[in-house]
């Protein structure tokens, strides 16, 4: 075979090569493309969608939270201010702060105050009632102001409107000096959702 032979052959054959990548191409190739093209589109919209889901189940899940915090917070005002008297549970209440503060309760009146209705038109705004506490406690300086700072801090709102103190006089007293030892005379609001 003469070189110019050779050389038509590759041609040839090169231009069939070229010919029969053109036609693998067009038929199986350029339709492939198209549906790679198509899956990649409804990938990146679902995706997307995907994406605009997660963001919508975080947000419900931060409205679950403060829903909770929210309900969470009615738990706490039931229990600071209550939606009925509750006499037993101030009692149990004035009891436990006097123990603690070691302070003897000697006597307790209690006054229904008349209710203020609400400030706000609304069906769920109910009035404020309270209720008027006369204490009588017996115990030393120390231990009123203890009671007081006790009452302060507990969870019912309690507000303390006068003091009085006397000194107790005894025979054993003036025998020994006086002695760190006082009556009080304690008014006291509390407060309730009136009905």
């Amino acid at each position: 075979m003469s070189a110019s032979t050779k050389r038509a052959l590759s041609l040839i054959l090169s231009a069939g090569l070229v010919v029969a990548s053109l036609f693998i191409y067009a038929t199986l190739i350029s339709p492939e493309y198209a549906d790679v093209k198509n899956l990649r589109g409804e990938l990146s919209s679902k995706s997307d969608l995907l994406n605009n889901q997660k963001t919508s189940i975080d947000q419900v899940r931060k409205l679950i939270a403060q829903y909770q915090g929210v309900a969470k917070l009615g738990e706490s005002l039931s229990l600071a201010l209550p939606e009925d008297e509750s006499v037993s549970s101030i009692m149990a209440q004035i009891n436990a702060i006097s123990q603690a503060s070691g302070l003897t309760v000697q006597s307790v009146g209690i006054n229904y105050l008349p209710a203020k209705p609400a400030i706000i038109k609304l069906t769920s705004a109910k009035g404020i009632g309270s209720l008027k506490l006369d204490l009588k406690l017996v115990g030393s300086y120390s231990a009123i102001k203890n009671f007081l700072q006790s009452m302060e801090t507990n969870i019912r709102v309690m507000d303390a409107q006068s003091l009085k103190i006397e000194s107790v006089q005894s025979s054993s007293q003036s025998k020994a000096g006086t002695q760190d030892i006082f009556n009080f005379t304690l008014s006291v609001n509390t407060y309730y959702q009136a009905k």
